[in-house]
């Protein structure tokens, strides 16, 4: 567009600018005070950027990582990241809160009435429902997506997890009340054939939202020497694999694709091909050793958000 010579013009444009930046006028109060139609003063405010009269800048806080979310959107083809700010002297636990409490704002600000949100287990998810307040939707529905891992009275197993987020949100609520990981192939077609299992698993198809934890090897506790859910013989096959980590007990490589063990089928929870199928899957994780881990997953697509923290997105877009 041409510039405008008229100085009657330039005073009119810098006065309607001056009122609607400065002096919070909205388009249809500068009208009626300057005698003018609403099309007029919005045009006039087009203008004043196009000639320079307005120039505006967006100045990003130093605790505010845009361009990092961008660069890590757009090289995974992911639908959002938010990162929370962390550095090297940070605790392990310190990070995982900040990442929990932005979980927490992403569910409250994204959770629609007639959503149908999955959830596993882990800290992370956790620490993202001890933050949350609490937020009543209608018609939302919590599925816990993952059968229990570790002692049940553990605030990370997924029951309570899914019971507490169900009742934060004031949520219809389906458990899956088995285990995680089961004994024997034939003991997890008895455990799907059980009325109050199946009524879960029929669900799974239906999950538009999943959230879930990141696993890696070094940090899982289910292949922790102490712990009961695997057999040592399981552990070291999944140790002695290409695995990196883990969504919801199912193992993956480095390019994110599944590891082959024993282990997929005895796992009785949303599986690796229903993952792929949900529309939304929230990946929480960060922190130390987790840059490998959450690299593997993006590549993979195994989610599309990231919820995590600057200094491991810096690692992850290294890699």
């Amino acid at each position: 567009m041409a510039r405008t010579k008229d100085p009657i013009d330039i005073r009119l444009i810098s006065k309607i600018s001056t009122m609607y930046y400065n002096q919070d006028y909205n388009q249809q109060q500068i009208a009626n005070r300057l005698h003018l139609s609403r099309p007029k003063v919005s045009r006039m405010l087009k203008q004043a950027r196009e000639q320079g009269i307005v120039q505006i800048t967006i100045t990003t806080p130093n605790s505010n990582f845009v361009e990092l979310e961008h660069s890590l959107e757009n090289k995974f083809g992911l639908k959002e990241v938010i990162l929370v700010e962390s550095d090297a002297d940070m605790s392990a636990d310190v990070i995982k809160r900040q990442i929990g409490s932005a979980a927490a704002n992403y569910l409250n600000r994204t959770a629609q009435e007639g959503d149908v949100i999955g959830v596993t287990w882990g800290t992370t998810l956790q620490a993202m429902v001890e933050s949350m307040q609490p937020k009543p939707i209608n018609g939302l529905h919590i599925v816990q997506a993952l059968g229990g891992v570790g002692p049940p009275e553990a605030k990370a197993h997924a029951a309570d997890i899914s019971r507490r987020l169900s009742q934060l949100l004031n949520a219809k609520l389906t458990l899956l009340p088995a285990p995680g990981i089961v004994g024997s192939v034939q003991a997890k077609e008895v455990l799907m054939d059980d009325p109050q299992v199946k009524n879960a698993l029929d669900l799974f198809p239906i999950i538009n939202t999943l959230f879930v934890g990141i696993g890696a090897l070094k940090t899982n506790p289910v292949l922790n020497k102490k712990s009961k859910e695997l057999s040592e013989s399981t552990c070291r096959e999944i140790l002695n694999s290409d695995a990196v980590g883990d969504i919801a007990l199912h193992f993956f490589d480095a390019n994110g694709n599944e590891a082959k063990t024993r282990l997929k089928d005895l796992i009785l929870g949303v599986s690796p091909e229903q993952v792929m199928q949900i529309e939304t899957v929230v990946g929480i994780a960060g922190g130390p050793e987790k840059e490998e881990v959450i690299h593997a997953a993006l590549l993979g697509k195994n989610i599309n958000v990231l919820i995590s923290d600057s200094l491991t997105a810096k690692k992850v877009l290294e890699i």
